[in-house]
């Protein structure tokens, strides 16, 4: 049976393999031999992990051309999620300015203040959920803002995810991570408050595999609005806040 060489075949191959068949000098055989050997590489292979910089050095390096597709299509999907990021981020840091002064009407800071609080005179573990979610936002917006200092700041997320994840263990709250990010992240480490509102954090670390089981689920679409969901559920659960002072008042 003779063997049919179309162009996808032909695009999967060297540039001189190719052009050897072209010019009747290379066999149909010898060109279907290499496209499966190239096509068998390129399905073993996986751009999971790899950093813009690595991917870019690999694409230049390699002799399979099916390789070469999928580290561009990989790079191109990479550019896409880093515009998107960096939309993101502005709008966390411009909100981030605001709960320094605004957050709950008494400002990020006296919020946590107040919540280190209810921690220290409840027993309760709902209470020590909330602050670490609390605190694990306030670094991650943190990390975004302070350059100079943002690897250490990420460490102490990463720190803070960790230490919620051995926390949630003890509840029924459901929480979990994805690989599924849509993002320059590895991971996306989804936890639901009891209300129903989800949160997320994107993570690089595979340690978090070990820490949070494997979710299935969908981001809300809800773009940065993981301190606001916290703050909301603080103020409606713990009653702190300036609207809560002038209940009391009343």
């Amino acid at each position: 049976m003779e063997t049919i060489i179309n162009e996808d075949i032909l695009q999967g191959v060297g540039k001189k393999l190719r052009n050897g068949y072209l010019a009747k000098n290379v066999s149909a055989s010898k060109v279907m031999e290499c496209y499966q050997k190239n096509l068998k590489e390129a399905d073993a292979f996986s751009c999971f992990g790899w950093t813009v910089f690595e991917m870019t050095r690999l694409e230049r390096a390699t002799h399979n051309p099916i390789i070469r597709k999928k580290l561009q299509q990989a790079i191109e999907a990479h550019t896409v999620k880093q515009e998107k990021s960096c939309d993101q981020n502005k709008q966390n840091l411009e909100k981030l300015e605001k709960f320094r002064t605004d957050a709950l009407g008494i400002g990020l800071r006296k919020v946590l203040s107040q919540m280190k609080r209810q921690v220290k005179h409840s027993s309760k573990i709902e209470a020590k959920i909330v602050l670490l979610l609390l605190e694990t936002e306030f670094a991650n917006l943190s990390a975004k803002k302070l350059h100079n200092h943002k690897t250490v700041i990420y460490e102490r997320k990463t720190i803070l995810l960790e230490r919620l994840a051995e926390l949630l263990k003890e509840t029924d709250w459901r929480y979990g991570i994805s690989s599924n990010t849509g993002k320059n992240a590895s991971y996306i480490v989804y936890i639901y408050l009891p209300n129903g509102e989800q949160l997320s954090w994107h993570c690089n670390e595979y340690q978090m595999l070990y820490y949070y089981p494997e979710i299935d689920c969908m981001w809300d679409g809800q773009v940065c609005m993981t301190m606001e969901k916290i703050l909301t559920y603080i103020g409606e659960t713990f009653h702190i806040g300036k609207n809560e002072k002038s209940k009391i008042a009343a």
